[in-house]
């Protein structure tokens, strides 16, 4: 008699994974041909060029997939061009409750009302970039928060470190092994 036990590895949750720069929509697209459920809340804004203004559709969530898989898929989404790593807290893979996802699909029905609130604050320890001002490349990783972001480089050859501080605003998180 063959044995039909719950296998937890098989249970499907929203994961949420990191993407490359501005590779969310194709990561979506990639996913979808492999037959994984996914979700890519888009915004609806307006950008300004020199000469006209234009709608676009973009992320509402920068570098972020949500993908509804069990462990293998899990494993499946990690191989994908564009995907660099499925986001974990505190060692913790993250996961996304089905209301929350709920929630933004519906919130989804309209996306020109909406809009992401506030700035991104990068976690203590985070390896960044700047993305922004005269220190646009500058790879470090996040010191301190006090109203502001400081940013510590680390020039290992002669072990010594330096702190700079820069807007949140101008930061874009990379991968751990980066910096």
């Amino acid at each position: 008699m063959e044995s039909h036990a719950f296998r937890p590895s098989q249970t499907r949750l929203w994961r949420v994974f990191y993407t490359f720069p501005r590779a969310e929509k194709k990561c979506e697209t990639l996913l979808q041909e492999q037959c994984l459920e996914v979700f890519l809340p888009k915004c609806e804004e307006i950008r300004q060029w020199k000469d006209r203004k234009k709608k676009v559709i973009e992320p509402l969530f920068r570098n972020y997939i949500f993908a509804h898989v069990h462990e293998g898929e899990r494993l499946q989404v990690l191989q994908t061009r564009g995907i660099v790593r499925c986001v974990s807290f505190s060692g913790r893979l993250a996961e996304v409750s089905n209301d929350e996802i709920a929630q933004l699909r519906l919130a989804q029905e309209d996306p020109k009302r909406l809009s992401l609130l506030g700035h991104w604050v990068p976690e203590i320890g985070q390896p960044v970039v700047v993305t922004e001002g005269p220190l646009k490349g500058l790879r470090g990783e996040v010191l301190e928060h006090r109203g502001q972001s400081y940013v510590v480089v680390r020039v290992h050859a002669i072990r010594q470190m330096v702190k700079i501080n820069v807007p949140s605003g101008w930061l874009q998180a990379l991968p751990d092994q980066v910096v």
